[in-house]
């Protein structure tokens, strides 16, 4: 133990320049590894390109060419050093996707699994709605024909999709198809009927008033054709219809006195 710390004590310190020479190597090999990842990084995209993008998944709403196509723009590496990452969320950004995942498949593919959102009616003039309330617009501008048109603000979508949604069977159970529902920016709750028919909710008490319609439209449907509802009243509604021609005269009459201009 003597002997080795003597050898010890009498080796000499590194000088400064070969502290130098070695720091300078390590710089080097960094700098040379550095390189070499560039140089990789340039060359990988032509040495093992993407050459096959595959979509899987049902689609309705979005060509999956044009999907493709979209996807091939946003490439730019290959298949090793791609940023799936990045091209995932550029697909999720898509109006009509609901959700993406994409991998890699050895030696040039990628595979994207994508979703659509399921449209369950036209939201305003240029929008569609899902039945959770997620409100998408189809770059195209085409919207499916044959939808329900509900409308309002964004933020209230999954309210006027929950009004439908409610008073959408209670309506058919007496023959009535709901054609629109609007929420105004006032909070007025507007309905229309397929074949016109125009319904007047306002602004507070709702489900009542709903629920007086449903009581009385009964009635109101064997005096005429109804064209207005007006249910803003505390205790009643006013009607304005098109008379049945085998309606009695003073019913129609009667009732006609009691709509509001």
């Amino acid at each position: 133990m003597a002997h080795a710390a003597a050898a010890m004590a009498a080796t000499p310190p590194p000088s400064s320049g070969a502290l130098i020479a070695r720091l300078l190597t390590a710089l080097a090999i960094i700098a040379a590894l550095i390189g070499a990842g560039a140089l990789a990084l340039d060359w990988e995209p032509r040495l093992l390109p993407i050459r096959v993008v595959t979509v899987d998944g049902e689609m309705h709403g979005l060509s999956r060419e044009s999907l493709k196509q979209t996807i091939g723009e946003h490439i730019d590496g290959g298949i090793l050093t791609q940023d799936l990452v990045a091209l995932q969320q550029r697909v999720e950004d898509l109006p009509w996707i609901h959700r993406a995942s994409v991998r890699r498949v050895w030696p040039d593919r990628l595979v994207f699994s994508v979703s659509e959102h399921e449209a369950m009616a036209q939201w305003g003039d240029n929008g569609l709605v899902t039945k959770d309330g997620i409100v998408f617009r189809p770059r195209d501008g085409r919207l499916p024909a044959g939808l329900v048109r509900l409308d309002g603000a964004d933020a209230m979508a999954s309210e006027v999709v929950a009004r439908y949604r409610r008073w959408h069977p209670k309506l058919a159970e007496l023959g009535l198809i709901i054609d629109a529902v609007v929420r105004n920016a006032r909070g007025d709750w507007t309905l229309t009927l397929l074949g016109g028919t125009e319904l007047y909710l306002g602004t507070d008490d709702i489900e009542a008033r709903f629920q007086r319609l449903l009581a009385a439209y009964p009635q109101v449907e064997a005096i005429g054709i109804p064209t207005r509802i007006d249910l803003r009243y505390t205790n009643g509604f006013a009607v304005r219809w098109v008379p049945r021609a085998d309606a009695r005269p003073e019913r129609v009459a009667a009732n006609i006195s009691r709509e509001r201009s």
